[in-house]
């Protein structure tokens, strides 16, 4: 039993985790600036993040569940105005790759994409959706829990592997001028989704 809710877990974690927001324009940004490493501990913030909010609502826990609703507006306006700041800064930077810089520490990486990951409580009816569609519905075992629960961190992590990877690789073949145009690019998406989130969090 255990294995097969960790299979479905991770099939759930690969459906809710796709990276289409503002942490995978982050995690890019970041992988081409200071490497594989940098970015990869920017997705693990992020499937550390989105592994909690699993742990809600398959653990069903009445009062973080119900702070989250009633405080969802002022959290999501606060993760927008991150995404919208991070995103200014990113479209600012004029200069291309510099090798020798030394990135920041890995957990300030690890800690920001956790805060900006954690300030999006949508993402609990994003499990709930990739749930029904795999007709994986509750009360849960505590085995089928546990199952659930590694496998959504394991299946959103594996788009981080993915993702650093590719963009590791193709990293030597980008010169200057591209870095520039592709922050200038993942700048902009970041100051969108961050507008987004705010209006959508007010309206």
């Amino acid at each position: 039993m255990l294995l097969e809710y960790l299979i479905k877990g991770t099939i759930i974690g690969i459906i809710f985790g796709i990276p289409a927001g503002a942490i995978g324009a982050l995690t890019i940004q970041r992988t081409l600036e200071h490497g594989y490493f940098s970015g990869l501990m920017t997705g693990l913030g992020s499937s550390v993040a989105d592994t909690v909010y699993a742990a809600i609502c398959v653990l069903a826990s009445a009062v973080v569940s119900g702070f989250l609703k009633r405080y969802e507006m002022p959290i999501t306006v606060f993760g927008g105005m991150v995404i919208l700041i991070l995103g200014i800064f990113t479209l600012r930077k004029k200069t291309g790759k510099v090798e020798d810089k030394k990135p920041p520490k890995a957990w300030i990486y690890f800690g920001s994409s956790i805060a900006i990951a954690l300030m999006n409580p949508g993402m609990m009816l994003l499990f709930w959706f990739a749930c029904s569609l795999l007709k994986v519905a509750g009360p849960y075992t505590s085995v089928q829990s546990f199952g659930i629960i590694v496998g959504s961190f394991i299946g959103t992590f594996l788009w981080w592997l993915l993702i650093c990877g590719l963009i590791e690789k193709m990293r030597s073949r980008i010169t200057d001028h591209i870095y520039i145009v592709l922050n200038r690019v993942l700048g902009v998406i970041l100051i969108l989704f961050g507008i987004g989130v705010i209006i959508d969090a007010i309206i």
